[in-house]
């Protein structure tokens, strides 16, 4: 490598991966890709990078180009569920050393891009390893049975790692890469959320929190309240006990 190429190299600019799961829905996309577009421009000096992992959807989600934005897209040929898809998303920006942080986030708009800015101030006014977006539980908005679940997984999460987790449920979160990448992943669906919620919590990773609205867009919900609660309960007692063996 000559001199110049050598500082080519050093120059290249720093990444913000942004990860999109995505099952069977796209009829955002375009007002998702509008916004994400936008805020490009105000999260300087990092550039963005969009990864859509589609989950098996029928019909599969097509190629997508969008003017001022990299868009990368992965495909399982089905249904692996959304923690799945979080991990696909992780192992292709591994091998990418210019990628500092990521971003992940939903498809439908229940997580609104607009908010990215205030998530990246977030990280780097407080010095925090994450960022966690969190919603408030609003009756009528919120449906009763999600805030309900939202509630006690989120106190049950924060009585065991000792520290208040605002939304244990929000998949709407900043990482920087070198902490999450030290993280064990264990599950495949959307408890993969709740699952690093503790992780980082009894690590004492570094968090900071960013109110973000309450939106749902009337999608079908992933959860199935007795099979899901079952799973939750299992996912405490088997990571408790892998902590017991100081393996966290």
């Amino acid at each position: 490598m000559n001199d110049q190429q050598q500082g080519a190299f050093q120059k290249q600019e720093p990444v913000l991966g942004v990860i999109i799961p995505v099952f069977n829905t796209t009829r955002f996309f375009s007002v998702l890709l509008q916004k994400l577009q936008h805020i490009q421009k105000t999260i300087h000096p990092w550039k963005m990078e969009i990864l859509i992992v589609d989950d098996g959807s029928n019909p599969p989600v097509q190629p997508i180009l969008f003017p001022g934005l990299l868009i990368h897209q992965l495909r399982h040929s089905r249904n692996l569920g959304k923690g799945r898809a979080l991990k696909t998303g992780f192992h292709f920006f591994s091998g990418r050393p210019e990628v500092e942080a990521i971003i992940t986030m939903d498809a439908d708009l229940q997580h609104p891009p607009e908010y990215i800015p205030a998530m990246v101030r977030a990280l780097r006014s407080s010095g925090a390893d994450v960022v966690l977006g969190y919603r408030k539980r609003i009756p009528g908005v919120m449906p009763f049975h999600r805030i309900l679940s939202n509630l006690l997984t989120s106190l049950i999460i924060s009585l065991l790692v000792g520290r208040l987790i605002r939304d244990s449920q929000c998949g709407f979160r900043l990482y920087r890469k070198q902490v999450l990448y030290q993280l064990p992943m264990e599950r495949n669906g959307f408890h993969l959320e709740s699952e690093l919620a503790l992780r980082l919590g009894w690590r004492k990773v570094s968090m900071a929190f960013v109110e973000i609205p309450t939106v749902y867009q009337g999608q079908p919900s992933a959860i199935r309240n007795v099979a899901d609660t079952l799973d939750f309960i299992f996912l405490i007692a088997k990571l408790s006990f892998q902590r017991w063996f100081g393996h966290v």
